[in-house]
């Protein structure tokens, strides 16, 4: 075995490099291109900004982008180089094109009523009757608006004009015949009759705050603004859907196609052994068994090193010991020799380039009679460990005395047969660092210690193994925040919010779409339709196939966006009466849901009032009067019923088309009684 490293070749060390890539703020920078400039072998840093490249343990590293300034590195054997990247004084901008899925939907249902909901949609429908007079050198001006009660805001609807005869021809004069010079041009209209109709639309974040529909109107000649005006257009909306009953649970990601890869972490290791030398020799004692087998198993330990591509010799250093019979300044010689042969010797496996980044270093030192002392002490020899501990004593400051006393000793033949050999020796340590797969108590070590070293793969390893789900949620949550783009930990996080009530989905909102896996396109349109941003919902639930698993939240997507098929309503029927009501009003079968809603129990303000809206409605499609008033005398004691049950529906009914009018009567009633007693 000895003579098979002799004949080994000499060359340099091939490592495989990994690391990563920043800017200036310390964010990972994609797509920077890696080269091994000698062998011309190039990679690209990924979307966390991490590389690895097989490269020289001499070799160089070049390192560019387009928006950066290049960098070249020098290996010089390390396995992990990081590297910042500064940013070009000049930069090419990039072009973000957004896209829209739209559907190709039917047309909806409309009823005449104030502001009704579709989804996410406010459709404001209907007439206006000006309620001042103008005459043809004039223009009426009409600025409807939608205001949120709820959150104090104010969103302008598109506006209107309505032109006296001779106010037009002139304005078509003044702009030299050219009326689109006229900024409101394409909002004129021409009045029919006494009424003037009007339909717009609104995207709402949150159907279920309280909206109203107001104009400002404004009449002006050529010059001056002759009268102004606030009028309310629409007041209360028309939104049965917003009782709809939902919770859909989250699921975390199965699929192990985009499960994070087990990375390897740069860990140090070390080793330590001793070799033994003949007395008064530098040489290495070959007879000795134990010599040649250490000596051979370290050659072979680094050789492996050496080869392997995800290790990196950082440290040899060796100690060697001569022992104190004869001369000390002999003795410290010999030492220094002893370490020149046994460097040479085992390093003699490593190639130039290794032995370059290496830098091994050595030191030699002559045992004292105190170690000698020592030894016999542990072996009960106590009279005699401290007679010699005596001498030392005495002669602290010559060596050589010490010695020629220890000489004379009766028992100095026992102490060189059986402790000075002890004492001859080189003791070396190597360190060394590798990549390597962490345990799971290292991974939880290290995350107690500094959780932004762990890998994707150690925080997902981490975070589902853990037993609290509270701890588990922060867990993933820091996850992310090493690492922004990790899909599988953001969609897992989802699920474990869902599964609490809660949803947020900006955690899946860069990943959902085409190309995402089933479970995070679930979890982000239940977190979608929880928050009521229906449309959005719509748009990613376009990604999901049609199953069985997929069905219930496919149907509840739609009917939220008003479509309403007969699969969808009996998907949402079988979850319970209520769904089912609300599904008929939200349909426009009124008596249909007025009988259903008799099934309902009384026993909530909620069910009271979805019954007082359903006999409201029912009422106003009787056939004769006496059925029309005694239903709309049900609502009212229904809809009374559900306020003194729970005082914040009357707050909801102030905003609600579907039962304004008996909120009046309800309220007139009550001060009749008031004033009675």
């Amino acid at each position: 075995m000895i003579l098979f490293f002799i004949y080994l070749p000499v060359t340099a060390q091939v490592i495989k490099v990994r690391g990563t890539v920043v800017n200036e703020s310390g964010e990972p920078v994609e797509r920077v291109n890696v080269i091994n400039e000698k062998d011309n072998v190039s990679v690209s840093t990924n979307e966390d900004g991490k590389y690895a490249i097989t490269v020289s343990n001499t070799g160089k590293l070049k390192f560019s982008h387009m928006n950066y300034t290049t960098e070249i590195v020098e290996v010089k054997g390390q396995l992990q180089i990081n590297v910042k990247l500064i940013k070009k004084a000049q930069m090419i901008q990039e072009v973000v094109i957004q896209g829209k899925l739209v559907k190709k939907k039917k047309d909806p249902i409309i009823e005449p009523t104030n502001i009704e909901i579709h989804g996410n949609w406010a459709i404001v429908r209907t007439s206006i009757s000006p309620n001042v007079k103008f005459n043809s050198f004039n223009r009426l001006v009409m600025q409807p608006y939608v205001y949120n009660e709820t959150k104090k805001q104010k969103y302008l609807l598109k506006p209107m004009s309505i032109d006296g005869r001779e106010y037009n021809i002139t304005q078509t004069r003044m702009y030299d015949f050219d009326i689109n010079k006229d900024p409101l041009s394409k909002y004129i209209v021409k009045k029919q009759g006494e009424r003037v109709p009007y339909v717009d639309s609104l995207y709402m974040e949150n159907s279920n705050d309280l909206w109203r529909c107001d104009a400002v109107q404004a009449v002006a000649d050529y010059e001056n603004i002759l009268f102004a005006d606030t009028v309310v257009i629409a007041n209360g909306i028309v939104n049965p859907l917003r009782f709809l009953k939902f919770d859909f649970a989250g699921d975390m990601i199965t699929d192990q196609a985009y499960y994070p890869i087990d990375e390897p972490q740069l860990r140090d290791d070390r080793a330590q052994m001793n070799l033994k030398f003949p007395i008064g020799k530098a040489s290495l004692d070959m007879h000795d068994s134990t010599t040649v087998a250490d000596l051979t198993l370290l050659k072979m330990k680094l050789k492996e090193l050496e080869s392997n591509q995800d290790a990196q010799l950082s440290k040899f250093e060796i100690n060697g010991y001569a022992s104190p019979e004869g001369g000390y300044e002999r003795n410290r010689t010999l030492a220094a020799q002893r370490m020149e042969v046994a460097m040479k010797e085992i390093l003699s496996v490593l190639s130039a380039g290794t032995k370059q980044n290496l830098k091994p270093k050595s030191s030699s030192n002559v045992a004292d009679w105190e170690m000698v002392a020592d030894l016999m002490m542990k072996d009960s020899l106590k009279s005699e460990a401290a007679e010699i501990s005596e001498i030392i004593r005495k002669y602290p400051k010559s060596k050589d005395t010490q010695w020629k006393k220890v000489l004379k000793l009766p028992y100095y033949r026992l102490i060189a047969d059986k402790y000075l050999p002890r004492l001859r020796k080189v003791e070396y340590e190597y360190q060394f660092k590798i990549y390597r797969l962490l345990t799971m108590p290292e991974i939880k070590d290290l995350y107690n210690r500094n959780y932004k070293e762990l890998t994707k793969y150690e925080f997902f390893k981490l975070y589902r193994g853990e037993k609290n789900p509270a701890q588990s949620e922060v867990i993933a949550r820091r996850a992310l925040e090493v690492y922004p783009n990790f899909m599988v930990a953001a969609c897992d996080l989802s699920a474990m919010q869902l599964k609490k009530g809660v949803a947020d989905s900006k955690l899946l909102e860069r990943f959902a779409g085409e190309k995402a896996p089933e479970q995070l396109n679930l979890n982000q349109v239940a977190s979608l339709l929880k928050e009521r941003r229906f449309s959005k919902a719509d748009s990613v639930a376009h990604f999901l196939s049609d199953n069985e698993k997929t069905a219930k939240i496919k149907a509840y997507t739609d009917v939220l966006n008003h479509r309403f098929s007969e699969d969808n309503y009996k998907i949402v029927a079988a979850s319970g009466k209520l769904n089912e009501v609300v599904m008929l009003l939200a349909m426009k079968r009124n008596n249909t849901a007025y009988k259903l809603s008799k099934t309902l129990s009384d026993d909530t303000a909620e069910n009271l009032y979805i019954k007082a809206i359903c006999a409201n409605r029912a009422s106003k499609e009787a056939a004769d009067i006496n059925a029309n008033a005694m239903l709309y005398m049900e609502a009212m004691d229904l809809l009374k019923a559900a306020i003194e049950k729970d005082g914040s529906y009357k707050r909801m009914a102030e905003n609600d088309a579907d039962i304004i009018d008996l909120l009046k009567d309800v309220m007139g009633q009550n001060k009749n009684q008031a004033a009675g007693e």
